[in-house]
């Protein structure tokens, strides 16, 4: 079962790298920087990483802890 506090840390994570990549936009005049293509990339990750854990939250029946193939 995914533990919802790395979820949360997740989510936590990404707003930061989002929130320092406005930042970053607003100063910079609305130009992208090779500090922001940093932070790009680590919000990309961190939104692959969250993705990766809803799968298996949702491939894991609660209930009975068994993986189950849905088809449609």
């Amino acid at each position: 079962m995914v533990d919802g506090s790395n979820k949360m840390l997740l989510f936590a994570r990404k707003i930061h790298f989002e929130s320092r990549w406005n930042e970053l936009f607003l100063k910079n005049s609305g130009q992208v920087t090779p500090e922001m293509s940093v932070l790009g990339d680590q919000i990309k990750t961190t939104i692959r990483q969250i993705l990766a854990l809803q799968e298996k939250e949702t491939a894991t029946n609660s209930k009975d802890l068994e993986v189950h193939l849905y088809a449609g």
